[in-house]
């Protein structure tokens, strides 16, 4: 394939209260992706987590799902109070719509797979296009352990393959273990290297798909904090950059409902990438999102024409000039040694590690130092893009998605009796956390798009 357009999904976290409604809300961003004539779409990490909603039908989650649509832009006046009420019982009660998801996942699984892959798959084949599922908390199919697992879907509704999160965030411990491996995702469209959030900060992962044969790398992410998405950003680019491939980079936003704590909301600037030399200002950029925090739909071709051009001609061809043999041999010994450091006390030295058979002499190393640096501790201390860094950022309420009870078992007379005041519109800029609920004009103009949220 010499050309392709592409199409990358910034989406927001909504707890849509039956599979169908889940289904609608996906084909707002799919009608907008065929109309462009995309062959791939991208969604983001943990947008996935909304197949598990539907599928819980206690009580207190039913409460949290009827607070989550009084709270959307379009919600009819009879939604937005109930909606009310339902938020504020949650809040009596505790809820831990986390917790409950947990639950789900330790008995029904099997089930959560099912409904993921009929829906991701179903929409490939309704829409012909070759989807990157949003990553999700689902069983591994090898072992069946609970994994942030993303899904690639052929346009007949196949599943191709999957990626799993190797390098967990906070937000994953206690529900999700680490995957294991980074293998590329062979589709009609190319050969797909697949990022699942802080994974893209180390370069040996891009540098390991770049030399599986991966002509782009998808990078999904799902960040809290402002910090996170600059880090997650700057490392897509990197990991593009350095191996001289296609990058897309899909952002969720919006409120998190799934946080431990009080969280700032999911924020990102979703972009499509391709190695400076390929893009019109020279800083790696095609076409990026110009909000965080709203829903949209991006779009670019990509020519792999001139991408493969590129490698022949680019006066710093690093797919040629690495001495894999060399490299190889020091890599492994050096990471050999840094396995062992966080074994380490302050005060022991470093252990001898026997170096390979036939490798050249090595310099003589200084001895570790005292107090060791991790890479989390340094600073970004540059970009690719104007207006970066993001505006500063202040720490937002979020809406407690808690449990919730059956309103049909309050007193008729109850609701007259609440002096609650009404809920605010997300139109007018407030809610959850106090920032609308925004989507892009074209999100807003897209035929059948205002049923979505009713």
């Amino acid at each position: 394939m010499d050309r392709l357009i592409v199409a990358c999904v910034q989406e927001r976290m909504r707890l849509p209260e039956t599979v169908e409604d889940y289904r609608e809300d996906l084909r707002r961003f799919l009608r907008i992706a065929a109309t462009k004539r995309a062959g791939l779409v991208v969604f983001p990490e943990l947008a996935g987590t909304m197949i598990a909603p539907p599928l819980l039908k206690d009580f207190r989650s039913t409460l949290v799902k009827r607070a989550d649509r009084g709270m959307r832009r379009r919600a009819s006046f009879s939604q937005r109070l109930t909606g009310l009420f339902a938020y504020y019982m949650a809040n009596l009660l505790r809820s831990d719509l986390r917790k409950t998801m947990a639950g789900l996942l330790d008995v029904a699984a099997a089930d959560v797979w099912q409904a993921y892959t009929d829906l991701f798959g179903g929409l490939a084949r309704e829409f012909n296009l070759t989807i990157v599922g949003p990553s999700a908390y689902l069983p591994d199919p090898v072992d069946g352990v609970i994994r942030n697992i993303a899904a690639v879907f052929s346009s007949s509704g196949e599943r191709l393959g999957y990626q799993a999160k190797v390098m967990l965030h906070g937000e994953d411990e206690g529900i999700a273990q680490p995957g294991s491996a980074w293998d590329v995702i062979a589709t009609e469209v190319g050969s797909l290297g697949l990022i699942l959030g802080g994974d893209a900060l180390y370069p040996e992962v891009g540098r390991l798909l770049a030399y599986q044969g991966a002509e782009m790398m998808i990078v999904l992410g799902a960040c809290p904090t402002f910090e996170l998405y600059q880090k997650v950003r700057t490392g897509a680019l990197a990991r593009m950059q350095d191996n001289q491939i296609f990058g897309i980079v899909s952002f969720l936003v919006g409120e998190n409902p799934l946080a431990r704590s009080q969280e700032e909301p999911f924020v990102g600037r979703s972009a499509i990438l391709a190695p400076q030399e390929l893009t019109p200002k020279r800083n790696g950029v095609l076409v990026e999102m110009g909000n965080q925090r709203s829903e949209g739909v991006l779009t670019a071709e990509l020519d792999f024409v001139a991408l493969k051009g590129l490698w022949e001609s680019s006066d710093t061809p690093v797919r040629k000039t690495l001495p894999l043999e060399q490299a190889g041999k020091m890599l492994a010994n050096l990471y050999q040694k840094l396995q062992l450091l966080p074994r380490l006390g302050k005060e022991k030295a470093l252990p001898e590690v026997a170096e390979p058979e036939e490798a050249p002499a090595q310099p003589a190393v200084a001895p570790a130092p005292t107090d060791q640096i991790h890479l989390d501790d340094l600073p970004v201390i540059s970009s690719l893009t104007s207006r970066w860094p993001l505006y500063g950022s202040n720490a937002k309420p979020k809406l407690p998605t808690e449990h919730l009870t059956d309103l049909a078992e309050l007193p008729d007379n109850l609701l007259e009796n609440l002096k609650i005041p009404d809920l605010p519109s997300r139109k007018s800029g407030a809610g959850r956390s106090g920032v609308a609920e925004d989507e892009t004009d074209e999100m807003d103009a897209l035929p059948g798009a205002s049923a979505d949220r009713n």
